[in-house]
This record gives C-alpha cells, structure tokens and sequence, in this order.
C-alpha cells in the first residue's frame, strides 16, 4: 500500500466503514495480499482503540467504533480485557508527576515503553499472560455459572409440589435433625448404592414462626460448592416438616450442610435452621 496513496486518516475511515465500497473493497484486498500493508493497518487500528479507551473520538467515530468493535458478546469481551490491560500498565507505568502532566494516561504507558525499551518484552509477556489467565477464568466462570443454572433448574422440577407427590421407586427418605437440637456426636451418613437414584431429605422446622415459602442451600463443605432450592413448602399439622429431594449423582463423597430459611412475603428471611450429612461410599 503506497503511503502517499491512502492515508492513515483514510484508514481510520476504513476501520470505521465510513469509506465507499469500492475504496473499501481496495483496502480489503491489500490488507490479504500486502504484509505491509497490513501492519500499517493493524497500527493504524491499534490508535484508533487507543483514542476509544482515552475518549478522544468524536461521538459520530464513538458510535461508529461500538458498532464495529462491539457488536457481538465475544468483541465486547475482548474490549474489556484491553480496558483491564491498559488499566493495568497505567499502573505499572511509574512516570513522576511532573512527566505526566498534560499527558493522556494510556500516552503515559507509551512513554514509558519508549524509556524502558528493555521492558517492552516483558511488559508484552504480561499483558499476554493477563489476557490468557483472564478468558480462562471467564470462561471457567461462565462454565460454572451455567452448570450452576442447570443444576438448580432440575433441582426445582424434582422439588415441585407435583413432583413431591409421588414416590419413585428408586428413592431413599432420612430424617435429618436440626444442628441446634442434636447431639454433636451423631452424624447421619448416606451411603447411596447403585440402585438408588434419589435421596430424600427430611427437615423439620422447629421455629415457632410458619412460612408459606421454603428455601434450602445445599452446601459441601471441602470445596464450597453449593446450589439452592427455592418455593420449598411445609407439611403436617403439628410440626412442620421441609422434604428435599437430591439426584444421587449430584452428591459427592464428603461432609454436606443445609440452611434451611423461612421465607416472607416481602422476600425477607428468617434466622436459618442448619442440618448436616455425611455422604460415603
């Protein structure tokens, strides 16, 4: 691509596609075929990100780059890992006070590279790293949280009033005692074999205060992880009695807790009632 010919200014208006279709076109075909040409537009494109992050854009470039740059979840991701970067290496910049007066802070940021030229190579290696570590964790949280959502959509089925009604023939039922009125020695323990696909938990509320809704969280205790179960209702005409139905494959060897809170109508909740189990086997 000639320098003379197109300017950077008129790939900035590429990047933006704000120019006619056959100039366009042009660009497009010597970005595939022209390595330099190439490299001078990814230069040009990484300003142009830069005057986003630094506000600098007029509002019709703005909207522009939003639409080009933002359009899908995974564009609007990247976006903000490279905020999460540029915030970063602000930090790390070290420039004194007077030096950054009346400079835009990402502006710092290259200042400092252009003095540190020997840290350039680990600053890129360390904005790499963030920028892998952190789409790992996202991904892993975005995994976790959809698990999570499917776990507790079927534990809301299974945990229905119509589902309760019936018995399955592949179920289990224990009676499990509130911590504050059991003994600390005793320890109800499952022991759930292969032809059982279904624990039912018995938990009798012993607060004097009746709800008209029950929530439960069901916690393991070594990794924390827990999930909730909610609309839970009460049974019998003396004391209350909260059953909660568990799938066998949910459950894992080791120590589990349930809170159990009653539930208002204006979404507040009661002080908490725990039970505890063991799983093993």
């Amino acid at each position: 691509m000639k320098q003379e010919a197109v300017t950077d200014e008129s790939l900035r208006e590429f990047l933006l596609g704000k120019l006619i279709y056959h100039e366009q076109e042009r660009i497009e075909c010597e970005f595939l075929t022209d390595s330099e040409a190439r490299q001078r537009i990814l230069a040009v494109e990484q300003d142009l990100i830069e005057d986003y992050f630094e506000e600098s854009l007029a509002t019709a470039d703005r909207e522009r780059f939003l639409l080009v740059y933002g359009r899908t979840a995974e564009q609007r991701r990247k976006l903000k890992i490279t905020k999460s970067i540029k915030d970063w290496a602000i930090t790390q910049a070290g420039l004194p006070q007077t030096t950054l007066a009346g400079i835009p802070a990402w502006g710092r940021v290259r200042a400092w590279f252009r003095a540190r030229p020997a840290a350039v190579p680990i600053a890129v290696t360390v904005a790499i790293t963030f920028i892998v570590i952190a789409v790992l964790l996202n991904l892993r949280i975005e995994q976790r949280n959809k698990r999570r959502s499917a776990i507790e959509q079927e534990l809301a089925q299974l945990n229905s009033p119509s589902s309760l009604s019936e018995v399955p023939l592949r179920m289990t039922s224990l009676d499990l005692s509130p911590m504050t009125v059991r003994s600390a020695a005793e320890q109800t323990k499952i022991s759930p074999g292969v032809e059982i696909q279904i624990v039912e938990l018995r938990l009798p509320w012993i607060q004097k205060q009746r709800y008209s809704k029950y929530q439960a969280e069901v916690r393991r205790v070594v990794d924390d992880e827990s999930f909730t179960i909610r609309n839970l209702q009460a049974e019998g005409n003396g004391q209350s009695l909260i059953r909660v139905r568990l799938p066998v494959r949910l459950l894992r060897r080791g120590d589990y807790k349930i809170q159990l809170h009653g539930t208002n109508i204006d979404g507040s909740t009661s002080p908490p009632e725990e039970y505890r189990f063991a799983v093993t086997g």
